[in-house]
């Protein structure tokens, strides 16, 4: 029998990733929960699943992989109360003392128009903020405050919503919240979201917002893209008691799934612990493991070299002739190790399908599910894995430099490590000196080819000049994967109603 295996415990003193987790997981558990042998034939259920589909839903402690966060979205939601706790029960009937789901309020599907909005009464029909802050107060152990994406006032959204410009997206984001200050029901905490889609926008949006009596942030639009604006904002709430003990107990970055900025967090939770407060807790989110199956690919190997951090996906295995085999499902996981290639390959030639047809896949519905259990575990394993590398590579090379400069400004010829690239020292070591200088700002400013660097943008020549003697350029390929887009989540969740 396969190990089980506690992810929770793993995750140390690291900042948390949040699978945002698909309503079509929850649903397939839940509907099996209700429907039973009516819903999977007891032939379907993989033979090595001593805990049948149970052992999927990672909240639980007796699950395959334990893993006690995630996030759940209104986008997504059975948003009606009376049908929610059986329609979404793994996250509405999950043990609240031994999990934390973070509530997304549902903002960006809202502009979209796949939850209906009265635009032309948005500030006098309260219906709407009723249904998401009840659901947020039914569902979530934080939750963040229904705000309008400033991506509402682009193309294509702006023809959708009315709205056509940063100011409107402010000023509906801020009726919002002071509606919400006067009705929250006190079941859950709230993240103030910050957004914007350049740093004159996210500044002006920080400097509306940052006054509310929430219990966090959300970090959206540029402000989660563009290390230096974000390190700005931390700096410019930290310096003004924002972020103190008591006053902040969360900062959640919005849909971000590379590597190299799951280990930058890491290393922002450890400084703020350190020298401002020790209670509070570095959160991001992404639904990729979710999405990808959903495009027909799976998590196979893990990237972590000198020359970059990444997952990689490959197109998962969709054959017929493989269906009734007893061949061992190659890639491990806690789920993986349970399955045969039977098990994801399931339609053999002739049999017909839920609708009565006979399709091209040998997938059903079932297969969906199990492979994205199996790569949601391997994207937080990577996530762990990596933060592990860089404590290692980190530890030896701050014994050797002493000081990021000193790391940064050594040859190119020398390697730090055989597993970690160079620009993820720089950043963890920079963000740790960044939060005990008495000139943070004056270092930033120096630091902004790296930062640039960071975020995958080329510096400008002229911008480097005086840095150039601390920080070459290099091209550093942190992914071997994009990110997936909210657009693309939303794209994956129909698809996949389709399917079930």
């Amino acid at each position: 029998m396969a190990n089980k295996i506690n992810l929770t415990e793993r995750n140390k003193d690291y900042s948390v990733f949040l699978p945002s987790i698909s309503s079509f997981y929850d649903r397939t558990l839940s509907r099996y929960r209700q429907d039973g042998d009516n819903f999977f034939s007891p032939e379907r259920i993989p033979e090595g699943f001593e805990n049948g589909l149970e052992g999927c839903d990672f909240l639980k402690t007796d699950a395959y992989y334990q893993y006690k966060w995630g996030l759940y979205s209104a986008g997504h939601a059975q948003l009606d109360l009376k049908k929610a706790n059986d329609h979404d029960s793994m996250v509405q009937k999950r043990d609240r003392d031994k999990t934390f789901i973070l509530g997304d309020s549902g903002g960006f599907q809202i502009i979209k128009g796949v939850i209906q909005c009265d635009w032309p009464n948005f500030k006098t029909d309260d219906s709407l903020r009723h249904t998401i802050l009840n659901w947020l107060e039914h569902t979530a152990d934080y939750s963040m405050i229904l705000d309008i994406p400033t991506m509402a006032a682009s193309e294509p959204y702006k023809q959708k919503t009315g709205i056509q410009n940063f100011g409107e997206c402010l000023d509906y984001t801020l009726h919002n919240c002071d509606w919400f200050v006067k009705n929250r029901q006190g079941k859950t905490k709230y993240l103030n979201v910050l957004q914007g889609r350049n740093k004159n926008e996210a500044d002006t949006w920080i400097d509306a917002v940052k006054h509310l009596p929430f219990e966090g942030y959300a970090f959206g639009g540029a402000t989660k893209y563009d290390i230096n604006i974000m390190l700005h904002h931390l700096l410019k709430l930290r310096d003004e008691k924002k972020l103190d003990q008591g006053v902040c107990d969360v900062l959640h970055f919005l849909g971000t799934s590379k590597l190299d900025w799951a280990v930058a967090l890491t290393a922002v939770k450890r400084a703020l612990n350190e020298t401002v407060n020790p209670d509070i807790q570095v959160m991001f989110d992404c639904a990729s493991p979710f999405i990808a199956t959903a495009k027909g690919q799976m998590y196979t190997q893990h990237v972590h070299k000198n020359d970059r951090f990444g997952y990689v996906m490959d197109s998962a295995t969709d054959d017929k002739r493989l269906a009734g085999s007893n061949i061992q499902f190659p890639w491990s996981s806690p789920v993986g190790d349970r399955l045969k290639m039977k098990d994801i390959c399931w339609y053999k030639p002739g049999m017909l399908n839920k609708i009565g047809k006979e399709g091209k896949t040998s997938w059903d519905s079932l297969t969906y599910f199990l492979l994205m259990s199996h790569n949601v575990y391997q994207h937080i394993e990577s996530v762990q894995r990596a933060n592990e590398l860089t404590d290692a590579a980190n530890m030896i090379n701050t014994v050797n430099h002493k000081h990021w400069r000193k790391l940064k400004s050594a040859s190119k010829e020398e390697q730090f490590s055989p597993w970690v690239p160079r620009n993820i020292l720089y950043i963890t070591q920079f963000i740790d000196q960044l939060f005990k200088s008495e000139t943070p700002y004056q270092m930033l400013e120096e630091a902004a080819p790296m930062l640039a660097d960071f975020n995958g943008k080329k510096s400008l020549a002229s911008s480097a000049d005086s840095f150039s003697s601390l920080f070459e350029t290099e091209e550093v390929q942190s992914d071997v994967i994009g990110e997936f887009s909210t657009e693309q989540e939303d794209e994956a969740e129909e698809f996949l109603q389709e399917v079930s």
